[in-house]
């Protein structure tokens, strides 16, 4: 369906049909600027056909002219349908009815069926190779990065091998100079003592000999 706006202000456009689980329509609203044309998509679902339905399915075209300083919301781009009066509203209605394709029509959708199954299983085919060459590049990344993290593993061990066998080191210095400093202290303490006892010996013989 292809609705032209012939004047020149902006037109709201609305569509409606009686069986609206049967049809979809793409827009089924919208605004048309001045001898703006726009394209309406109309599918019909899958159903099982009825022969008693084949003339009443109808649809329901729906205008009215734009006023721009009433017709829309606070935003001043929404237009509001419900507060339009229904004068200004223009309705067209459309009938639609059933026809059986032609043989000439249904081998030429049989040839563009098979002409875009053919084209999307090759676009398959092209995707499921390209993931596949992703999957396996990004395999290969995760086995190097696992090299990588045991790498790192193994050097942190040593390192905290490295940083135990120096403390231990310290602390065994540390204990050596610690007796090494005692014993200095008791041979000097020794000495010390033996210093005191030469100089009471040496008073005591100058006493008694003089």
């Amino acid at each position: 369906m292809v609705l032209k706006n012939p004047v020149d202000k902006t037109v709201a456009f609305k569509i409606k049909t009686t069986a609206p689980k049967r049809y979809c329509v793409r827009p089924n609203c919208g605004e048309l600027y001045a001898k703006e044309k726009a394209e309406i998509s109309v599918i019909l679902q899958p159903f099982d056909y009825d022969a008693n339905e084949r003339n009443k399915h109808k649809f329901l075209v729906q205008t009215v002219v734009i006023d721009p300083t009433t017709d829309y919301a606070e935003d001043g781009k929404t237009f509001q349908w419900r507060d339009i009066n229904e004068s200004r509203i223009m309705d067209s209605k459309l009938k639609c009815s059933f026809e059986m394709p032609t043989i000439e029509q249904l081998m030429e959708s049989k040839n563009i069926h098979e002409d875009t199954t053919a084209m999307l299983d090759n676009n398959a085919v092209s995707e499921l190779q390209k993931a596949t060459s992703e999957v396996k590049e990004l395999r290969e990344e995760e086995n190097v990065l696992r090299q990588e993290n045991i790498k790192l593993k193994e050097e942190l061990l040593r390192l905290q091998q490295e940083i135990k066998n120096q403390n231990f080191q310290k602390r065994s210095a540390g204990n050596s100079h610690h007796v090494a400093i005692q014993s200095k202290n008791v041979n000097i303490t020794l000495m010390l003592g033996l210093a005191i006892l030469v100089a009471l010996l040496g008073i005591l013989a100058g006493k008694y000999l003089f």
